[in-house]
Order: C-alpha cells, then sequence, then structure tokens
C-alpha cells in the first residue's frame, strides 16, 4: 500500500472514530425532553418539605393554577410563605382538562415548622406567623395552624376575603394574635381561640361580619381596641383574668349583655355603640365599676359611663351623679324621657348624639360644660332649656335637631360654636341671654328663622353663620359689628331686609349671594371694602356706595339686572373688575372725569354726575 492510500485511511479512521465518540456523548447528541415528576394528586400538593425555602420547586408550569389544597409537612421559612400568598393570589383556578372550577385554597400547615430565614425582605421568624404573612391571601378559604405556633403577627391574614375558617392545632403554645391580624376577613365564620392565648390586639376582627359566635379563652388578658368592632356576635363571655379591654372593643356588635370581671379595666372607659345592648353586669368587688339597674357607673357612682342603647322609655339620672361621660347616652333611639339631678356640672362630648326620641330638654343651673356635640341628631328634640352657668356651647352641640323650635339659651353664655344649630330646619325662636359676644362660623347655617334680632354685644359673626336659612325674611345684625363675613347670607332665598350696622365697614365675599328676594339695601357710612360677588345672584335694581369705599371687588352685583349705580366716592375706588358695562353709573359732579380716565370705571358707558 503507498504512502497516499495509507494517509487517506487513517483519515477515514480517525473520522470514523470521531463521529462514534461524538454519538456517544451525552454533551453532543440531541437532548431528549426529560419528564419531570409531577408531585400533584388531583388537585391535592402533598409535601414533606425537607428544606425550608425549596416548596416552589414542587410545582411545575400551569400546576399553580390546579392546587386547592396545599398540605405541608417539615420545615418551612419566609421564601415558603411568599410562594404561598403569590398562590393564594391567583385570578383563576382550573381542573386536569383546563376547565374553570371555583378558586380556592385550603392550607393545612399543621405539621410543618415554620423555622427562621428566607431572603432579607422575607425572613421568618421560629415558630411565628409573621406580620403581613398572608395577608390579601384573596383564594385562602382554610387554614390550620403549626402546632408549635407561638405567635401570630401583626395583619398576617388581613384582607383575606373568602377565609372561613381557622383552627388552631397546637400545644397551647400561641400567647398573643397581633393587631389586625383578621381585620376584614368578611367570610371568616369558625376560630377555635386556644387556651394559653394571652393578647388579642388592636382590631383584631375587626369587620369579620360573617362571625357570629365566639369563644375566649380563660387564659386571656388582654383585649386590644375595636378587636371585633362590627362583628355580629350576640354573646361572648369575658374571662375572670380579663384585666385590659381596649376602647370600643366590641363597638357595633349583637351583645345584649356584659358581663365586666373583677379586675377589668376599660381604656377610656369608652364602649361605642351598641345598639342591642339592655344591661351590664359587673363582678362583685371591682374597683373601676359598678351598675345600677343595668346602667354602668364608676365605682364611686358619680359618673355615669354608659346608658345600654337597647333600653326603652324614660331616664331620671340618679341624684349624686356629677358627670355624664363622651357618648353616655349616644345611639339610645328609645330614650323619650330624661330628667338631670341639681348634682349634675358636666354632660360630656356627644352624650345625646343620635338619640332620635328625646323630647324636650331642660339642663338644670349647676351645668358649667356642656360637650360638643352633645345633644346633636336628636331629630325629635323640640324645646331646649339651658339654665346651666354656660359660658360656650361647643361645636355642633345641638346640629341636625330637625325638630327643635324653640331655645332659651343662659345668661352667661358668651360664645355659640361652630355648626352649633346647623340644620336646625324648625328653630324658629331664639332667647339670646345677656352676655353673648360671639356666633362662629355656620353656627345657624339652614336654620328656620323668619326673623331674627341679634342681641348688640355680639362684635363677631363667622362665616356662612346664617347660611341657607331659606326661611328667613329679614335680619337685624348688631351695631358693633365691623365685619359682614364672606357667605354669612349665601341662599337665603326668602330675605328682604337687612339692617347693617354702622360701623361695618367690609362685606366679604359672596356674603348676599343668591338672596333672590333681596331689593334694596342701604349700605352704612364708614363702608370702606365689598369683596368679589357680594351681591351676586340678588334683585337689586339700585346700588348706593358710600362715600368712604376704597376697594370694590370682582362682581358684586353680576346677574342682578341693574339700573342704576350710584358712586358717593370723590377718589375712585379701587375696582378689580367691571360686570354691568351699561348700567348708568353716577358719580360726584367734581369726579366725572377722574372716573372716566380710570381703569376700569372708564369702561362705563354712561357716566353721568349726581343730580
Amino acid at each position: 500500500m503507498n504512502y497516499y492510500m495509507k494517509k487517506q485511511l487513517v483519515t477515514f479512521l480517525i473520522v470514523i472514530t470521531w463521529l462514534g465518540v461524538a454519538y456517544a456523548s451525552p454533551s453532543l447528541t440531541p437532548q431528549r425532553e426529560v419528564q419531570r415528576r409531577s408531585f400533584l394528586r388531583g388537585d391535592v400538593l402533598d409535601i414533606d418539605l425537607r428544606d425550608a425555602g425549596k416548596l416552589s420547586e414542587y410545582l411545575g408550569p400551569g400546576e399553580d393554577r390546579r392546587v386547592r389544597c396545599l398540605r405541608i409537612s417539615g420545615v418551612m421559612n419566609g421564601d415558603d410563605a411568599k410562594f404561598i400568598k403569590r398562590l393564594c393570589e391567583r385570578s383563576k383556578a382550573v381542573d386536569e382538562n383546563d376547565r374553570s372550577v371555583d378558586n380556592y385554597i385550603d392550607l393545612e400547615l399543621d405539621r410543618v415548622r415554620i423555622v427562621g430565614g428566607g431572603s432579607y425582605s422575607n425572613r421568618s421568624e421560629h415558630d411565628v406567623i409573621s406580620n403581613s404573612m398572608f395577608s390579601g391571601c384573596s383564594c385562602l378559604r382554610y387554614v390550620s395552624l403549626p402546632r408549635d405556633l407561638r405567635k401570630i403577627g401583626n395583619y398576617a391574614f388581613y384582607g383575606c376575603h373568602n377565609l372561613e375558617e381557622v383552627r388552631f392545632v397546637g400545644r397551647g403554645n400561641v400567647r398573643e394574635i397581633g393587631d389586625n391580624a383578621f381585620n376584614s376577613c368578611t367570610r371568616l365564620t369558625r376560630i377555635n381561640l386556644p387556651e394559653g392565648l394571652e393578647v388579642i390586639g388592636a382590631e383584631c376582627f375587626y369587620n369579620c361580619n360573617s362571625l357570629r359566635r365566639i369563644e375566649l379563652p380563660s387564659t386571656l388578658r388582654e383585649i386590644g381596641k375595636e378587636a371585633f368592632c362590627d362583628v355580629p356576635i350576640t354573646d361572648v363571655r369575658l374571662p375572670y383574668g380579663l384585666t385590659f379591654l381596649g376602647s370600643k372593643a366590641f363597638k357595633g356588635t349583637k351583645l345584649v349583655s356584659l358581663f365586666l370581671p373583677r379586675d377589668l379595666q376599660v381604656e377610656n372607659n369608652s364602649f361605642g355603640s351598641m345598639p342591642k345592648l339592655k344591661e351590664f353586669q359587673v363582678e362583685r368587688g371591682n374597683r373601676y365599676y359598678t351598675t345600677e339597674d343595668g346602667v354602668l357607673y364608676d365605682a364611686t357612682g358619680e359618673i355615669l359611663i354608659y346608658y345600654p342603647q337597647a333600653r326603652t322609655g324614660s331616664f331620671s339620672v340618679p341624684s349624686g351623679v356629677t358627670t355624664l361621660m363622651d357618648g353616655s347616652f349616644a345611639g339610645s333611639s328609645s330614650l323619650t324621657l330624661l330628667t338631670f339631678p341639681e348634682s349634675l356640672t358636666t354632660i360630656g362630648t356627644n352624650a345625646f348624639s343620635d338619640c332620635s326620641s328625646l323630647g324636650n330638654i331642660i339642663i338644670p343651673e349647676n351645668v358649667i360644660s356642656l360637650g360638643a356635640g352633645a345633644f346633636s341628631g336628636c331629630k325629635r328634640l323640640t324645646t331646649v332649656t339651658i339654665d346651666g352657668n354656660i359660658r360656650t356651647l361647643m361645636a355642633r352641640t345641638f346640629e341636625n335637631c330637625s325638630s327643635l323650635q324653640s331655645v332659651v339659651l343662659p345668661q352667661n353664655l358668651e360664645t355659640i360654636g361652630e355648626k352649633c344649630f346647623n340644620d336646625c330646619k324648625s328653630l324658629q325662636n331664639i332667647e339670646w341671654g345677656g352676655s353673648l359676644m360671639t356666633i362662629m362660623k355656620e353656627a345657624f347655617r339652614k336654620c328656620g328663622f323668619a326673623q331674627v334680632e341679634v342681641p348688640d354685644g355680639v362684635t363677631m359673626i363667622g362665616e356662612n353663620a346664617f347660611r341657607d336659612c331659606k326661611s328667613m325674611r329679614s335680619i337685624v345684625l348688631p351695631s358693633n359689628l365691623d365685619v359682614v363675613e364672606k357667605e354669612l347670607f349665601r341662599g337665603c332665598e326668602n330675605l328682604v331686609k337687612v339692617t347693617l350696622p354702622e360701623n361695618a365697614n367690609i362685606i366679604g365675599e359672596n356674603a348676599f349671594r343668591d338672596c333672590k328676594s333681596f331689593t334694596a339695601v342701604e349700605l352704612p357710612n364708614g363702608l370702606t371694602t365689598i369683596n368679589n360677588n357680594a351681591f351676586r345672584g340678588t334683585s337689586l335694581t339700585e346700588l348706593t356706595l358710600p362715600s368712604t369705599m376704597l376697594q370694590i371687588g370682582d362682581k358684586i352685583v353680576e346677574k342682578c339686572k341693574m339700573q342704576r349705580i350710584v358712586c358717593l366716592a370723590i377718589v375712585p375706588p379701587v375696582l378689580k373688575k367691571l360686570s354691568e358695562k351699561k348700567t348708568p353709573l353716577y358719580v360726584p359732579a367734581s369726579s366725572v372725569d377722574a372716573y372716566k380716565n380710570t381703569k376700569p370705571w372708564k369702561d362705563f358707558k354712561n357716566i353721568l354726575p349726581i343730580d
């Protein structure tokens, strides 16, 4: 065999050898798709998780939409919790044939141990459901909790709107459920709080409006504020060892009776509205409270704390009571008649708000303090006599008392607060007393006065004070008032006559706007300023501006069908914007040229000398 043939043979053998190696090597052979093992059985994923943080590896592509029962044993950390949360926020669930099915997930964690760890943003603690760990899990329907669990953090299940049942399976290790832990779980119907639990956080079950039954463990020591607010439970037994009840903890519930254990103190003595409550019971020896005929008082009997809202008929506050607490009778819609003792000195904020059946009220002379909103919303209240030594009526004291017709104010009263009589549509008669100096803004807005004479001692009337008094026809303002505040009479559709004080120097913005029946006004000498839209939308046809005018705002007589404007000022006042160019303007004869050469006065079509 010659050299050339040998060389070809060697080359051939090398090529054959290379091809054989190539086809035998896995890295070079065409890849066959490896079949991934599925751990999903129907719609159940049952996992013994040996390595925390690896839960996501047990579901293949598309399988996350098929899981409806997730059962975990072993160990899990914050990363696994994040994966569960993402799974429970899915928008759709399907079966093995990709057909839509009910989108829920039952989560069984009773055999798992939560361990510390996970990425920085998802770190978990040992045996703790951390803050917000499962919040917003909209698909979560049922959850059983780990046996070794010792704490549930704040907002842990907040907003799980479809969560129906929570099951504690543990060994009594759970000591605390955090603030807002189950807040807004609106379909929650069952939860078994475990023995050993000591603290229920603030707003823990707030707005769980399907939860109709709750049993509190005997070990409980503290319930946070508004913990069961708006939960429709009808019966609850506070354990004997309970020492702290947060303010308004059972507000909006349907409790008929409430038992207060011996060592219990309620935060700020505040219970909130409990419309079905008929009685309190207090364990003998309680250092803070006592009860008489189901009504709750402090231990001395001098402070009435809470009158059960579901009681009907009349009530006489017992002699010796000095103080009615804030909100003490609020919402007692069936209370028809009320009498006060001479010992009474203080009526708290909103004390009788929304007592919608309450009739006449006489406040005795020893009362020195009447809280804001004290009688607001008492829609059947017709007459009020205040004999007390009260110097200030606070904001909203009688707001929205729509049947109130007559009020006698105390002689020493100096101030009527904001919105004090706002929306008292039937109020027609008022005896002012002799010391009144200040009427705050919106104090008599939407009242039913036909005519009013404000006492001369008043030096300040706030903005909107008489706004929208639709029945008012005339009003006399006090002589010492120097500012007619903005929007003071706006919308008083039937107002015909206003007697302005001689000392008034300013009329505020929109002060008489939309007073459709207002046909004439006599502006006082000394008036210097009329602000924007002051008489807009009235029925004025003539307006005489005094010689003291210095400044006139924008469109003060817009939409008034003016026939004549007279300005007595020698020097043209500052005028912001012209609105009635075609109306004849009469000015002092010596000033005609000045007006014709001053902007925007010169835009009047007819500037004439005063005859």
